[in-house]
């Protein structure tokens, strides 16, 4: 991509080889290694894929290396909180993480709520449709999930209705029409910025299918540049929800859900 910096992120240090999960026939063809395979349902920070870190003066983008290892990939866009984006106050870690499980991520460098104009989403569709552009035809557009942080959590509940799935973390505003995506709201009991009952509340209110889960003791910016806490539930959700596998599904599903059986979370569906 013209005026576009490219970086290498180091490989995977997966040092096992993963096999896929098989993928239900509406599901898109998707890339070797990248499922947990094996029964496990950990998802470690650095996934099974070698990751591109690409830079624009508006955008940084986290994807695979190796884009012909699929047609299309799932992808997510993400939604910073009202402090932004700086070098080293950022969600990069995160972001690159989720790449490495197998999705295409595309981040914005301004605080938000984003207006329309420059939304991520627009940008990742029009890249999709550029025949000179890396990521020409690689993205599934029926497998885009959005997610935020603190006020980009809130920008995602008012926009879920154009992507797959939500994730709000520590913010979140009320879906309420069933045109909403599938959302998943996160909060901690100890987030001194946005109350978790405000999170709660927009869950319980929420007309569409929806989760929350949440913590004990995290601190409102614990999701920033690693994900901290919240970053391997992320993950799993997003496997689950866009790569149909069940090892992420895990994580929320039954009374012995992996969440279900940590004492620092809780969790509930509706």
């Amino acid at each position: 991509m013209v005026g576009a910096e490219i970086i290498m992120i180091r490989p995977s240090q997966a040092a096992i080889a993963l096999l896929l999960v098989a993928l239900t026939a509406c599901a898109s063809t998707t890339q070797d290694g990248a499922d947990a395979g094996t029964g496990s349902t950990a998802f470690p920070i650095a996934g099974p894929i070698s990751v591109v870190r690409e830079d624009t003066a508006a955008f940084v983008y986290f994807f695979p290396a190796n884009l012909d290892a699929a047609s299309t990939w799932p992808a997510l866009v993400w939604f910073n909180g009202a402090s932004g984006y700086t070098e080293d106050f950022n969600y990069n870690g995160l972001l690159e993480s989720i790449a490495s499980w197998g999705f295409v991520v595309i981040g914005g460098k301004s605080a938000g709520k984003n207006p329309a104009e420059s939304d991520e989403r627009m940008e990742l569709l029009r890249r999709n449709d550029d025949p000179v552009d890396a990521l020409f035809g690689r993205i599934d557009e029926a497998r885009i999930a959005v997610a935020g942080h603190s006020l980009g959590g809130f920008q995602t509940t008012d926009a879920s209705s154009q992507y797959r799935v939500a994730i709000a973390v520590e913010g979140a505003g009320t879906p309420t029409t069933s045109e909403a995506a599938p959302t998943l709201f996160m909060t901690s009991e100890e987030d001194e910025v946005v109350s978790s009952s405000i999170v709660i509340t927009a869950f319980d209110r929420a007309v569409n299918v929806a989760w929350l889960a949440k913590h004990a003791a995290a601190n409102h910016e614990n999701p920033r540049i690693d994900g901290g806490v919240f970053r391997e539930p992320i993950v799993a959700f997003l496997r689950w929800q866009l790569h149909d596998d069940p090892n992420g599904g895990r994580w929320y599903l039954g009374d012995a859900c992996v969440l279900c059986e940590d004492p620092n979370w809780s969790v509930d569906g509706r």
